[in-house]
């Protein structure tokens, strides 16, 4: 079956799955004990790179034949700002209890107030505020970059040729490289002070995966085994924790070849109807997980009280086991009360005749 004829990759559902639980694990940390994940963040790379591929399977005809830029603009906002504002509601909930709780503390009426206004218009940082809308949801930061990138892909598709789109991914791989140069990580991109190496991070990623849908994404086979295996191969390459000298060069590695290579393999090796629908699943809510896991999480703290100090040992995990659970139901929840329904109504109201 071609790729245009399948509307999804339950592999790739799969990998935006164990990518959203592991950044759950980074951000917070004190639910897992000992058990890190220093490099989670990468993650965010492996979201724009399959946004890339899946935009391009889903979109790419309509959007060439022109006429549909403005309806794609709109269908994904709607795709992600219902649950985006439910983060962003989260946020604002555990700010007032910081308030409550410690008024002393970082949060303030005046800060709160400006990150709610930038919060609506998903402005996750701008120069000169001293708070955002990142302020009340941290991983917001990475919707406004995808959103700048399936823009541009949607307005000039047409004069995208091979050589244009590898000319885009060539300067903004540069941009990467530079970008680790400079600050020693990749993981930046979340301050207005190094917008543009988000730009570059998404610019690199979301091309490439738009790259290797038209090289690799006509053709797929079932083999449930290699599936697992590239879940298992993700998990190791986000978890992993290289030496101080070599981080810089492993990161470059895994966005610029191991990600690409992975979604290569990803997108052509599907697993089984058991593996495959619990696949479909965790995709499914990988997105309300991803969005909402850290203001949750702030509560929970709050809720726990300061003075809350899980063991430092393994025995720590059935409370991250039981966050993870409680995330789980959350999202589901989400998916089936608040995301299905209002973006159903919001495609009717916007997008009819569209």
């Amino acid at each position: 079956m071609a790729a245009a004829e399948r509307r999804t990759f339950l592999t790739l559902d799969g990998l935006r799955a164990v990518g959203a639980f592991l950044v759950v694990m980074r951000h917070v940390p004190y639910l897992f004990g000992p058990i890190a994940v220093p490099e989670s963040f990468l993650a965010v790379d492996l979201f724009y790179l399959v946004s890339g591929f899946v935009v391009a399977n889903a979109y790419r005809d309509r959007l060439a034949a022109g006429g549909f830029t403005w309806t794609f603009f709109k269908t994904r906002l709607i795709r992600l700002y219902p649950l985006y504002a439910c983060g962003m509601i989260l946020g604002v909930a555990a700010a007032l209890v910081s308030i409550v709780t410690d008024p002393a503390g970082w949060w303030t009426p005046n800060k709160l107030l400006i990150a709610i206004v930038t919060g609506l218009f998903m402005i996750p940082f701008f120069p000169g505020l001293p708070a955002n809308g990142s302020s009340l949801d941290g991983p917001t930061w990475t919707l406004l970059p995808e959103l700048v990138a399936n823009f541009a892909y949607a307005v000039f598709i047409r004069s995208m040729s091979l050589m244009v789109l590898c000319a885009i991914i060539v300067i903004c791989g540069g941009g990467v490289v530079l970008a680790v140069v400079h600050f020693g990580t990749l993981d930046v991109g979340f301050g207005a002070t190094h917008l543009w190496a988000a730009l570059a991070r998404v610019g690199f990623s979301f091309f490439t995966g738009v790259l290797i849908y038209r090289w690799f994404g006509h053709a797929h086979q079932s083999h449930v085994i290699f599936s697992w295996a590239l879940i298992a191969f993700l998990t190791v390459i986000l978890a992993w924790s290289p030496a101080d000298t070599f981080k810089p060069i492993y990161e470059l590695a895994v966005v610029l070849l191991g990600f690409p290579a992975l979604l290569v393999l990803a997108g052509r090796f599907e697993p089984g109807p058991i593996s495959g629908r619990l696949f479909s699943f965790t995709g499914l809510i990988s997105y309300g997980i991803y969005i909402v896991h850290q203001p949750i999480g702030n509560l929970v703290h709050f809720a726990l009280g300061r003075d809350f100090d899980p063991p430092d040992d393994l025995t720590s995990l059935w409370y991250g086991a039981a966050f993870i659970g409680f995330l789980i139901l959350v999202a589901w929840r989400l998916d089936r009360d608040v995301d299905a329904p209002v973006r159903k109504w919001l495609r009717q109201r916007f997008l009819s005749g569209g």
